[in-house]
């Protein structure tokens, strides 16, 4: 814990300086006045010293703040740990009783007019500075280190699941055939649950619980129907992403984290609180982001090809012949 003088002097930071610190933070003090704050700490002092979207290595000195880089990198990651332990349960939650699945389904089917989507599903690289322990693991495709995080999110752009676990030369496809979220569609799935299913890109195997494009679908066929509303569906998850890095620049991919692996997930699943408490505060921070036509990727699929096919076909047979 800080000395109650640091404390006070950040706690005594004066009123007029609200709109430049909203400028720069991109998020309002009544956001974060919850009462499920498990922090002991007032809001206006856990928020001054948890401002994760600007370059950490100067935080210390922003703001007349007298700490040391050493001190604010310890207080990210202690608040990282609270926020992961204790708000993330709340506040990052995958559709799961039926009012909250119809509800989903019903945000998308309004919005775009595709039937059954429980979510939209991506991955997205944050950069971090090479690891000791295993650095090849976490070089990606396009030379730099990462971590690769799986993002779900729904049609209003709340975070609905995230995995931040993997290094960054993971693919997609691996972290979305390991994560708990395929295994809980898969077991839906399964018990009769065949109506409901996430949108994904062409790097992802085709599923009966996971919709992809048909790449180079012919005009006006039901395939080519099929796909450009799949596409402008699916837009909502590169929409959040550009959302998510505006709001928290640390995770931009001008930044780079100067934390281990373990301390970066934690920080990436406490900006997605972070965002999900802005997003229902009803702070919005909108990037249009145009949608694309799917590029054809290749990537190896393995069990549930033919019922993912089957699936698909049937989807399009019903509401887009």
């Amino acid at each position: 814990m800080l000395p109650n003088q640091i404390l006070n002097r950040i706690i005594g930071l004066q009123e007029d300086e609200r709109r430049e610190y909203y400028r720069h933070f991109n998020m309002e003090r009544r956001i974060m006045r919850e009462d499920s704050d498990p922090f002991t700490l007032s809001n206006s002092l856990f928020k001054d010293l948890f401002r994760l979207n600007k370059e950490m290595r100067t935080i210390g000195q922003s703001w007349n703040l007298s700490l040391s880089q050493q001190s604010v990198s310890r207080c990210i990651k202690e608040v990282s740990t609270l926020i992961v332990n204790h708000l993330a349960p709340d506040w990052i939650l995958f559709p799961n009783t039926p009012n909250e699945i119809n509800k989903v389904k019903a945000q998308f089917m309004r919005k775009t007019r595709f039937p059954g989507v429980l979510g939209a599903i991506d991955c997205t690289h944050i950069s971090i500075i090479a690891p000791v322990v295993e650095e090849h693991n976490y070089l990606n495709r396009k030379g730099y280190h990462s971590k690769n995080v799986q993002i779900i999110c729904d049609a209003d752009l709340l975070i609905l699941n995230i995995n931040s676990r993997y290094p960054g030369a993971v693919h997609d496809s691996f972290i979305w055939r390991n994560s708990v979220i395929h295994e809980e569609l898969r077991h839906r799935y399964n018990a009769g649950d065949t109506n409901s299913w996430l949108l994904g890109d062409s790097g992802y195997p085709q599923q009966p619980w996971l919709m992809t494009p048909i790449v180079n679908a012919a005009p006006g066929t039901p395939e080519f129907i099929y796909t450009e509303r799949h596409v402008l569906s699916r837009n909502v998850i590169e929409r959040l992403n550009g959302v998510f890095k505006g709001r928290f620049r640390c995770i931009s991919q001008e930044r780079k984290l100067r934390y281990d692996p373990v301390t970066v997930g934690k920080i990436v699943t406490s900006c997605a609180v972070l965002h999900n408490l802005c997003i229902k505060g009803g702070l919005q921070m909108d990037i249009n982001i145009p949608a694309e036509l799917p590029e054809h990727v290749e990537v190896q699929h393995m069990d549930d090809f033919n019922n993912g096919f089957d699936a698909r076909r049937q989807l399009i047979a019903k509401y887009f012949a």
